[in-house]
């Protein structure tokens, strides 16, 4: 996350937060905040954000040359409902946001999907909006997106057009721990399609969820059921086995606060 927050800064840009001075502000925020942080499967949601602050009105053609960093905890409750319906819209004709600007962590990337997201609700009663410009399956609102197809988890590959979130990297990585045959790939809706309705599953991928198995499609107007949520599930247990300690952290992603 750390990378990533840095990545974004330079791309806006921002100034760069050094890496041992933000891990430092992580972990002692957690020390603070131990006795809120709740049983599992609720938890502890850390925000980090980076704000310029230079004091001068008009920076539109010029970038700030000084920045905030400051993280919100929070406590919160399972964002996870087993059974809950996950319903998507796939979009073809509009973009979640500027393609240069998809890779980096901001505000208003979110914003920009959220006509699009609401308009979604109203019209179809979806829970998100799959963005496919041209046909081409790239991510949600507020997730990244992978089909599972059997034995096969495919993605979209890292591009500029969409965010490198750390839990899709989480999850491809356990899947391989696990036996899939990981795709790194550019694939349609017309492949999407025609693996959904021969049995092939689809989650998202994010950091307060983890994973959400999708239970139906809407494309060009019609619902698709997706017929299977088992494996979903079970990549999403083998991630947060891991974090909770009930399963061997075999890439050194846990930090431990004492």
């Amino acid at each position: 996350n750390i990378p990533r927050t840095q990545q974004t800064a330079d791309i806006l840009p921002l100034p760069r937060p050094e890496t041992q001075a933000y891990l430092d502000a992580l972990v002692e925020l957690v020390k603070r905040a131990a006795d809120e942080i709740p049983d599992a499967p609720a938890a502890l949601y850390l925000r980090p954000t980076l704000i310029g602050t230079d004091p001068v009105i008009g920076k539109a053609g010029s970038p700030s040359e000084t920045a905030l960093l400051y993280i919100l905890a929070s406590p919160v409750g399972d964002y996870f409902k087993v059974g809950s319906p996950v319903n998507i819209l796939v979009e073809t004709e509009h973009i979640r946001c500027a393609p240069h600007m998809g890779r980096v962590k901001c505000g208003g990337n979110y914003a920009s999907a959220m006509h699009w997201v609401l308009k979604a609700k109203a019209e179809y009663g979806a829970n998100q909006v799959l963005f496919c410009p041209n046909g081409d399956v790239q991510e949600t609102g507020a997730s990244n997106f992978i089909l599972i197809n059997g034995d096969e988890i495919i993605t979209k590959p890292l591009t500029d057009e969409f965010l490198h979130g750390v839990t899709r990297d989480s999850v491809l990585t356990v899947a391989k721990d696990l036996g899939y045959t990981v795709s790194e790939r550019n694939f349609t809706v017309d492949e999407l399609k025609a693996a959904v309705e021969n049995g092939a599953e689809a989650i998202l991928t994010g950091t307060a969820a983890v994973i959400s198995p999708v239970t139906s499609f809407v494309i060009d107007g019609k619902e698709i059921e997706v017929k299977n949520q088992e494996r979903g599930y079970a990549i999403r247990k083998a991630i947060t086995d891991i974090q909770y300690g009930l399963a061997e952290d075999k890439h050194g992603w846990l930090v431990r606060v004492c």
